[in-house]
């Protein structure tokens, strides 16, 4: 039995609403985080709805975080690396040994809106009261409980890696496995497509809303891995 808890939170110390801030209409999301060996940690966050001279002069007017710089664009999604401002927050050992995994972390300029899944109850309660200590405001939106049943139990999200598996690339979920080779089958990448996203969905047995969220994340961990294995792939900076 695992949790699904979906919170906001808030404080004067939170990285990077600063830089919601100065860019409002723009989505600003943690897509990663990169531990150092020391000092503080490396963000990777991406950004979408703003152009880059805005988003850029709202990183260098931030104070929570600093180091800033553009790793990659396409389009006007950019990712960047930064790291946090300021020493590590008040009993960090609960945080890393605490049984969860974000599975998404919105930031905005009142704070960040996350979905996290978590081993158990025991696990949501640590990992709020570690929230609290360090004097960020936590909100709970929704708690819901899951088992071996609930649909995608295994989906780590864009932090987390299942391991092990030798038949999928490192991270990418059975469910998404699965959805991408029965999509590949049915000619939903085909030029032209012969196959939508609702009768892939059909096939599966999901929602259309998950099977495509299944199909993007699986392609993400099939590109990361392409990325990884040659090294001659240069960012794009524009």
């Amino acid at each position: 039995m695992g949790l699904i808890a979906e919170f906001r939170l808030t404080g004067e110390d939170l990285a990077l609403v600063d830089v919601a801030a100065g860019v409002p209409e723009a989505t600003v999301e943690f897509e990663s985080v990169r531990a150092a060996p020391s000092g503080p940690p490396e963000f990777v966050v991406r950004t979408v709805g703003a152009g880059r001279e805005a988003v850029e002069a709202a990183f260098a007017d931030a104070d929570s975080v600093t180091d800033h710089s553009l790793v990659v664009a396409d389009g006007d999604a950019r990712r960047y690396q930064c790291r946090p401002t300021g020493g590590p927050p008040e009993g960090l050992e609960t945080l890393a040994n605490n049984k969860s995994v974000p599975d998404r972390v919105r930031v905005t300029p009142d704070g960040w809106t996350e979905r996290r899944w978590f081993a158990d109850r025991e696990e949501f309660d640590a990992f709020r009261e570690f929230c609290r200590a360090n004097d960020y405001t936590f909100r709970l939106d929704r708690l819901v409980e899951v088992d071996g049943d609930a649909d995608d139990p295994e989906e780590p999200g864009p932090f987390g890696a299942l391991d092990g598996d030798s038949s999928r690339p490192p991270g990418m979920t059975e469910p998404q496995r699965e959805a991408l080779v029965l999509a590949h089958e049915m000619g939903y990448f085909d030029v032209p497509r012969t196959a939508t996203t609702a009768e892939v969905a059909d096939e599966l047995g999901v929602a259309p809303a998950s099977c495509s969220e299944r199909l993007r994340r699986a392609q993400s961990h099939l590109v990361a891995q392409f990325r990884r294995a040659d090294t001659n792939i240069k960012p794009r900076m524009d």
